[in-house]
């Protein structure tokens, strides 16, 4: 771990990856083991200020940052920690949170001594925990800080009235421009609510709809999952196979050797992700999985393979490339032939950038301006077996109901992907399947995010119920999913 202490749950965006990938979850436990330093004279004083220039250090410019960095914090954590991992928190923080809480007021909800717990709301919904610990120096400056997300604060609603419920806040996001995508609820047979708001496209006004494709992000990892599990039940590889039993020629003699299925399918590898300097000098040429795996092959592992955790989009790109060996097809025809098309997913598939044909939704970023951008020149020509794919809301209830069925493969099969083959926090990771159990009940699933993607799926084994929030703007998805998640539990698990 080397970033301060920082939780939520697993997310793969570009710029943040090493702050909200599967890592993160590990966070909490140096500061609740750490033993507090002298108390101040005026400690909710203290606390109050300090967290308030810790969210001006995260909401500054990038430039600024440094400057604040060693004004607020103490020279202990910058020593153990390191600046650049530091800087690199707070950019990520600024991405996913956004700049308001700099000026917002916090409730304090615990303090003892040097140590204490503020809690804050955001516009859209959220809410997020700050810990701090301060040092013993005069004036006392941040010698360790957490930031986790708080549930939303929900009323549960007759089942009656959830669609309703649900509409009103969908329609409220939208017009504070928070919001553009679709939001789905179903249980079985019924659905209980399906609603798409905003554009495809804002140039030609393109309305979104419920077949309307959009970027999934990492929610393509689950597909992945899927077919290595099917080429496995088939008898055609081992969870434990080392990857050179089926890529007897990929160059790096490490990941070759020593590198299991296992472990590519549970973030345990030590191999890296594609996100680089090679990666962006190539995206607008990336047709294959070749073209990916050239971007980061050469890279030495991370840690001995097995022996540490950290979320990879390479590990997934070498599970595409195993499919292909072992099953004869390209990635893409294989998925169509036997995920896609089983499911009865029509709207999905890895289109190219330059698919005028496609009808997916575009994404969209706000700029430095405040004003909102299309994503095109943040995107790769295509996504890969780590996610970039598309699929409509639609396609994932087909999804989902797939896998109440059976259809894609038996249960027995399903639980092992399912089972948290790691559990670092209050959400596992089993095979590329994110894992977690609230009021009771059982939820798989993954999320996704880019520039301009934003996207949440969660499927519920045991009582058949599908929440999915796909958006085609910064952001969009998480918020309105931990929303509409506490909602519905509340309102179909909890109420009398």
């Amino acid at each position: 771990m080397t970033t301060e202490q920082v939780v939520f749950p697993i997310h793969t965006r570009w710029r943040a990856l090493r702050v909200w990938g599967y890592l993160a979850l590990l966070a909490m436990a140096a500061l609740q083991t750490a033993t507090a330093p002298a108390a101040e004279p005026e400690p909710s004083t203290a606390m109050v200020r300090q967290a308030s220039h810790f969210w001006q250090t995260v909401a500054a410019k990038p430039d600024q940052r440094q400057t604040l960095l060693r004004q607020h914090f103490s020279p202990a954590l910058r020593e153990r920690k390191g600046e650049a991992d530091l800087l690199e928190t707070f950019a990520s923080l600024a991405e996913v949170l956004g700049g308001e809480l700099s000026t917002a007021v916090p409730v304090v909800a615990r303090e003892d001594g040097a140590e204490g717990e503020l809690h804050y709301s955001l516009p859209d919904g959220r809410r997020v925990a700050l810990m701090l610990t301060l040092s013993d120096s005069d004036p006392p400056r941040i010698d360790r800080f957490g930031v986790r997300p708080l549930p939303p604060e929900v009323s549960a609603v007759p089942r009656t009235q959830l669609s309703a419920t649900i509409a009103a806040r969908v329609q409220a996001e939208a017009d504070a421009g928070r919001f553009a995508g679709v939001v789905l609820v179903a249980q079985g047979d019924t659905l209980i609510h399906a609603q798409a708001i905003g554009l495809a496209d804002r140039r030609s006004a393109r309305a979104i709809t419920l077949d309307t494709p959009i970027n999934l992000g990492s929610i393509n990892k689950m597909f992945t999952a899927i077919a290595i599990a099917q080429l496995q039940a088939a008898g055609k590889l081992d969870w434990q196979d080392t990857v050179g039993r089926h890529l007897p020629e990929l160059p790096n003699a490490a990941i070759r050797e020593r590198v299991t299925i296992h472990q590519l399918l549970t973030h345990t590898s030590g191999v890296g992700s594609y996100w680089n300097e090679a990666y962006a000098a190539r995206k607008d040429q990336l047709r294959t999985h070749q073209d990916f795996l050239e971007t980061f092959i050469d890279e030495p592992l991370r840690f001995e393979p097995g022996k540490g955790l950290e979320y990879s989009n390479g590990g997934p790109v070498i599970l595409g490339l195993i499919i292909e060996a072992v099953s004869g097809l390209d990635y893409d025809s294989y998925l169509r032939t036997h995920v896609y098309g089983p499911a009865g997913m029509t709207h999905t598939d890895h289109y190219r950038r330059d698919d005028a044909s496609a009808g997916y939704a575009r994404g969209y970023m706000k700029g430095a301006d405040g004003h909102w951008q299309d994503n095109e020149s943040d995107l790769g020509l295509r996504g890969s077996a780590a996610g970039g794919g598309y699929a409509s809301a639609n396609d994932l209830l087909a999804f989902s109901r797939a896998l109440s069925a059976e259809r894609l493969l038996p249960r027995a099969q399903l639980e092992t992907l399912w089972t948290a083959h790691t559990q670092p926090g209050p959400i596992g990771y089993g095979y590329l399947f994110s894992v977690g159990n609230t009021a009771g009940h059982r939820w798989v699933g993954h999320d996704g995010g880019a520039p301009g993607i934003s996207a949440e799926f969660l499927h519920y084994p045991d009582d058949g119920l599908a929440i999915i929030v796909l958006a085609n703007q910064d952001n969009a998805a998480a918020a309105m999913r931990e929303w509409l998640h506490a909602l519905v539990e509340a309102s179909l698990f909890r109420a009398p």
